[in-house]
């Protein structure tokens, strides 16, 4: 099982816009694209660090060939249209990691 993860730090003022992205655009493409296993979307409970709050959102997939053609197809896209809707209100970063336990 193979975890895509993009954890975001967001801007107070677009938080609930975004969660409504997030649950509507996003997690819609990812289910409908057929290559999603599951999927979570985690809060982070204490923030030190940063100002706004910080999520997390994960994909799972079963087959390295389902997450490159999930990027391709889609991943791209949606991050496109991240950034056109939320500018730099809603930073993030990516990591691929394989599911041990």
């Amino acid at each position: 099982m193979i975890l895509f993860n993009t954890t975001f730090n967001l801007d107070p003022a677009i938080e609930d816009a975004w969660l409504l992205w997030a649950r509507d655009v996003y997690f819609t493409l990812a289910l409908d694209s057929g290559y999603v296993h599951r999927h979570h979307l985690m809060k982070l409970r204490y923030e030190t660090e940063n100002s706004g709050s910080t999520y997390s959102l994960q994909l799972f997939f079963e087959k390295d060939s389902h997450v490159e053609k999930f990027l391709e197809e889609y991943e791209y896209k949606a991050i496109e249209e991240l950034a056109k809707r939320f500018s730099s209100n809603a930073v993030y970063f990516q990591t691929i990691l394989d599911v041990v336990i």
